[in-house]
């Protein structure tokens, strides 16, 4: 009874109006209809794709379930990394356990609430500021988008990158700069800001309620803004886009692994740009069914196509990729669960409550700030 009402709620904080979810599942039938017609048109041979499939190399393909599991731990690493100084008396195992946690949840619900869950998880069993580490999740998504330009920027030397990919990668680069230039302002005048903010707030405490919100939002935006000499520090913002390289990577050699694995010639620059658009179509809030099924086949058939491969070949890659993906957090996040002592029926109780109360720490926690 407590896993149906868990899941129940779950549903209703992912996914909202019955609309959504409809929209979702359409967007992915249509997406995976895409991909299964090819690029051509011409559609999938099934017989070829099977056979490909059962004739992968298998050790290539458990060293492609490696190198995912060894880009989310480098990634778990680098988040541990963001509580600095205090980082040395946090432990990377609970946040690789509750990183393959937070990575289940927004896997099987469409709204980006994984971070919450890490959020709340970390601060628990670390006594970390709660508030902090929702932040975190921003700065991950900051140094996850450097990365990605940078990569991209690289391969646009030796392939030429079709148009659709070139607009995403400009409207990227003008998104992250709009964002940097805000938190560069902000940290420079952080108690005007500050100031500023918190008179506004007691113009709005007309209840109690009213200011127990209002107190909530002044302690987030002050760990926000504390957060933000992260960009202060030249080594330590340097050694987390090194993170950030080394995880891309890594990831993107498990990308190359996977097709070398069914006998599919490409370079390991192919790879980098399956992951690249891929986390480009993360950052982009599409409506999908849940594992964004028909999505991913359909953006790695659109990839593998700068590459001439064809569209039998590409599909079954994108198969078998989503695979390699998925499982190690499908095995991971509830195994995550099991040694961090949580249930499910926990996660879905922090997300039917309000998210704007991880900006208040639970008793007896610590705030750090950086």
């Amino acid at each position: 009874m407590a896993q149906h009402r868990s899941g129940r709620a779950i549903s209703r904080a992912g996914w909202g109006h019955p609309l959504r979810w409809l929209v979702g599942t359409a967007i992915s039938i249509a997406l995976l209809y895409l991909a299964v017609r090819g690029i051509s048109g011409e559609g999938v041979d099934w017989r070829n794709a099977w056979q490909t499939i059962i004739g992968a190399d298998l050790p290539l393909l458990g060293l492609a379930l490696f190198a995912v599991i060894l880009a989310t731990w480098l990634k778990a690493v680098r988040w541990r990394f963001m509580f600095y100084p205090h980082h040395r008396r946090l432990h990377t195992g609970a946040f690789f356990a509750i990183f393959f946690i937070g990575q289940v949840v927004n896997a099987v619900i469409p709204a980006r609430l994984g971070e919450v869950v890490r959020a709340v998880l970390i601060g628990e069993r670390e006594r970390v500021s709660k508030a902090q580490a929702l932040w975190t999740a921003v700065v991950e998504k900051v140094l996850d988008t450097l990365t990605l330009l940078v990569f991209l920027g690289v391969l646009s030397l030796w392939v030429p990158l079709p148009s659709w990919l070139q607009q995403a990668r400009w409207t990227l680069s003008a998104g992250v700069a709009v964002v940097i230039a805000v938190l560069i302002v902000a940290s420079c005048h952080r108690e005007r800001f500050l100031g500023w903010l918190e008179r506004w707030t007691s113009r709005q405490q007309e209840s109690s309620r009213a200011s127990s919100r209002s107190s909530r939002l002044v302690t987030l935006v002050r760990a926000v803004l504390d957060s933000l000499s992260l960009m202060r520090r030249p080594a330590l913002f340097g050694g987390l886009m090194f993170w950030s390289l080394l995880a891309f990577m890594v990831a993107a050699w498990a990308n190359w692994l996977t097709a070398r694995a069914l006998g599919i010639e490409i370079s390991y620059g192919a790879g980098l740009l399956v992951l690249a658009v891929l986390q480009i179509s993360a950052v982009v809030p599409i409506p999908t069914s849940p594992g964004r099924v028909g999505l991913f086949h359909y953006l790695c058939v659109l990839s593998l196509a700068i590459f001439q491969v064809p569209g039998d070949q590409a599909l079954t890659y994108g198969l078998v990729l989503h695979l390699v993906t998925y499982l190690p957090m499908a095995i991971g996040g509830p195994l995550g669960l099991w040694v961090q002592s949580y249930r499910w029926s926990d996660i879905s109780r922090w997300l039917d409550a309000d998210a704007s109360s991880l900006a208040h720490d639970p008793e007896g926690s610590s705030t750090l700030s950086l």
